[in-house]
C-alpha cells in the first residue's frame, strides 16, 4: 500500500492552489472552443448549449445559423492557447488568454474553400457566470486590437465579425 502511494504521488503532478484555477479555467475553455468549432463546422448551433450561458448562447446561435443558412461551415483550429490570468469572484470567473487560430469557409455539402483562409491571434476576455452550479460562458471580448488575416468573411461582414465577440474596449 504505501509503495503504491510513492508510487502514485511520483505520477501524478502536484498542483500548486495557484495552479488549480489556471488549468480548470483552460479546461473550460478549451471544451468550449470544441463545441462552438463543432456546432460551426456541422452548422448545428445546438451543440453548445452545455457550455454557454442565455447571453452568449444566444449571439453565438444566430451567427452559426446565419453562416448555416447560407450553405457556410466555419471550419476552424485552435492552435495554441495561453492563459494569462484567472480571477474568481463567487458566482463570476474572468479569464484572459492569449491564442491563435486558423479559419476557413467551406460549403456545406462539397467542404470546398470559400474565400480566403485566415490565421488569426488575439488576446481574449472570457466570462463565465456560475448557472446552476456550472461555469458557463457569459461573454467574451477582445483585449486589445486582434490580428486577423483575412480581410472579409464569406458573408460580406468584417473578418473580426464572424468570430462573434464583443469589441475591444476603447483605450481612453
Amino acid at each position: 500500500m504505501r509503495l503504491c502511494l510513492i508510487t502514485l504521488s511520483l505520477i501524478v503532478p502536484k498542483l500548486s492552489p495557484a495552479q488549480r484555477p489556471t488549468n480548470d479555467a483552460r479546461h473550460l475553455i478549451e471544451r468550449y472552443n470544441d463545441l462552438v468549432c463543432t456546432a460551426y463546422r456541422n452548422g448545428d448551433s445546438r451543440i453548445i448549449a452545455p457550455v454557454v450561458g442565455p447571453n452568449e448562447g444566444r449571439k453565438l446561435a444566430a451567427l452559426i445559423d446565419v453562416k448555416a443558412d447560407a450553405g457556410i461551415r466555419l471550419d476552424s483550429k485552435l492552435l495554441s492557447l495561453n492563459v494569462t490570468n484567472v480571477e474568481i469572484d463567487k458566482d463570476e470567473m474572468r479569464v484572459k488568454t492569449s491564442e491563435k487560430w486558423s479559419y476557413r469557409d467551406i460549403t456545406a455539402g462539397s467542404g470546398e474553400q470559400v474565400g480566403e483562409a485566415s490565421e488569426d491571434s488575439y488576446d481574449m476576455l472570457y466570462i463565465f457566470k456560475r448557472i446552476n452550479g456550472q461555469w458557463l460562458v457569459d461573454r467574451i471580448q477582445f483585449v486589445g486590437t486582434p490580428h486577423v488575416g483575412r480581410k472579409s468573411a464569406s458573408l460580406g461582414t468584417g473578418a473580426g465579425d464572424d468570430h462573434g465577440f464583443l469589441p475591444a474596449p476603447k483605450e481612453k
